[in-house]
């Protein structure tokens, strides 16, 4: 039910928190990167809670649920636990792209400003 949220937010800090980066000059590296950490892996813990209680429910509302609803629903955990465990590895993979966007971002602002500044 909330798995479309936590999506949302996991996708959103990075880009957030750059752009903010980029903007005012804030907040510190440190931050950016705790927070993408934090946040992002949080997100991504409950995104997937979420999916499996969603998958919970359909087995309880189901009268005949099929095996593979079944084998979905109940796994070993495996996801539970790389969420839980390397939920802040997959924010920073997520993140990286973003961090691309944000260098050349302030190239082309540097690359800009000199060219009005009659330097180039």
């Amino acid at each position: 039910m909330y798995g479309l949220l936590f999506g949302g937010i996991f996708a959103a800090v990075p880009a957030v928190l750059l752009a903010a980066r980029l903007v005012w000059g804030r907040p510190p590296w440190w931050v950016i990167v705790a927070l993408i950490v934090v946040v992002g892996w949080a997100a991504y813990f409950f995104a997937v809670v979420d999916h499996f209680e969603e998958l919970y429910e359909r087995v309880e509302n189901t009268e005949n649920p099929s095996q593979e609803l079944l084998d979905q629903a109940y796994s070993d955990g495996g996801p539970l636990v790389f969420a839980a465990f390397f939920g802040w590895v997959v924010a920073l993979i997520y993140a990286a792209p973003w961090f691309v966007l944000f260098l050349v971002a302030t190239w082309l602002r540097r690359v800009i400003g000199s060219i009005r500044r009659g330097e180039r």
